[in-house]
């Protein structure tokens, strides 16, 4: 018991009553042979437990804490108000949280091309190292502010926001209102933005690697030890979707938003993609879709329940049109993670994540409308919701790039 760091008192009852003390050389003999039994499953007994509460270890759920979305300051060159947050830091460590996830804003870290500030993300790896905390580090490529619970304003870096906006690739509605929330998908292959040091151009998704990469050699030391997950950002406040409901834009819950493929790099794809699938008439959005960004699903034509025809989301035109919206997201969110997991060094103990977007409005009309204005649609086919090809995008990514996502 002593040997094996447990006090007398927390032997089992069994082991308990089989201590004997002998009172002749047969009765020792006896007690000898007994002893060695009792000891043989005494050992296995606490093999069994020491067993039991490493397994019960392993699959604690980790939790991790927010930060404060300006936790770095605005020069991305130290750690915010460190003397209130290292004691939060140490408070957390002391709770027995695994650690902390923080907004790595793009806005804040590449002020210029290919010139990057990583100091007060350092400090506070660093912090966390020292204290024994994970760090979950979202790439966030969006903008900070006009979103529910925005506590300051970082925008998209203008060197990247103005291209976008001359060559009309930032997401747009049908009555022209532009969100800059984050880059339209269509600019992902639009070699528009400047190139490092200003030479040269750059299309959206090399911008993304090549932030990812020096965020990468940045923190070798700290990836798969203390940085041990990745959360690639995707699209409006890092999540995987379109940016169909905007508080910025008058949106209320429990609005289905509107369809968000009004800008010429998006309004040029879904043309390409009607004119490769020999159905020219489609290369529009239909008519038919939302108008109001607080409207029902029955409001509107193409989600109608009592709805039919060419330009409902069971027609010809909306279904095509639905099915591209879908399509065009999920390559993007495949495209972005790919670019991802190139960028990183394989790491043992580190993981990539992807935010998805919870739309659980409306989700009871057969349309799903809310769902398919964010890009989440329905299968026509099977009536099951986007999630399922969600998975199986991340999940291809995974197997293709041989990392834990």
């Amino acid at each position: 018991s002593k040997q094996l760091g447990l006090p007398g008192a927390c032997l089992p009852q069994p082991f308990q009553r089989r201590m004997i003390v002998a009172g002749s050389f047969a009765a020792g003999a006896a007690a000898a042979v007994a002893g060695q039994k009792a000891y043989i499953a005494f050992k296995d007994y606490v093999s069994d437990q020491q067993a039991a509460r490493q397994l019960a270890e392993r699959g604690r759920v980790p939790i991790f804490v927010m930060m404060p979305l300006d936790t770095v300051s605005m020069d991305g060159k130290r750690v915010n108000d460190l003397a209130t947050r290292q004691p939060w830091l140490k408070g957390l460590a002391a709770s027995g949280v695994t650690g902390i996830m923080v907004d790595v804003w793009w806005g804040l870290c590449e002020t210029k091309p290919g010139e990057y500030t990583w100091d007060g993300y350092l400090e506070l790896a660093n912090l966390c190292k020292e204290l024994g905390l994970k760090l979950q580090m979202v790439m966030s490529f969006h903008q900070c502010g006009g979103n529910v619970g925005d506590s300051c304003t970082i925008p998209l870096p203008p060197w990247a926001l103005d291209p976008a906006k001359q060559h009309d690739l930032l997401y747009k509605d049908r009555t022209g209102k532009v969100s800059l929330d984050c880059l339209s998908l269509s600019a992902d292959r639009e070699a528009i933005f400047p190139g490092k040091g200003g030479s040269g151009k750059r299309d959206a998704i090399t911008l993304y690697k090549d932030y990812m990469s020096a965020f990468a050699t940045a923190f070798a030391e700290y990836l798969g030890s203390t940085v041990v997950e990745i959360q690639v950002g995707m699209g409006p406040c890092g999540e995987l979707r379109y940016p169909s409901y905007m508080l910025s834009q008058g949106w209320d819950y429990p609005g289905v938003g509107l369809i968000m493929a009004h800008d010429a790099g998006m309004q040029k794809m879904l043309q390409q993609a009607a004119d490769a699938a020999g159905k020219v008439a489609f290369g529009t959005v239909p008519t038919s879709a939302p108008s109001d960004t607080n409207g029902s699903p029955d409001s509107c034509e193409l989600f109608s329940a009592k709805g039919s025809g060419d330009a409902h989301w069971t027609g010809a035109h909306g279904s095509f049109f639905l099915e591209w919206y879908h399509r065009s997201l999920m390559a993007h969110g495949e495209a972005v993670l790919s670019a991802a997991c190139s960028a990183f060094p394989k790491t043992s103990g580190l993981a990539f994540s992807v935010k998805v977007s919870g739309i659980h409005w409306h989700c009871m009309h057969p349309s799903r409308a809310a769902e398919s204005c964010a890009g989440y649609t329905p299968s026509i086919q099977t009536g099951t919701g986007a999630y399922s090809s969600i998975a199986k995008m991340l999940a291809k990514v995974a197997r293709e790039a041989g990392v834990e996502v």
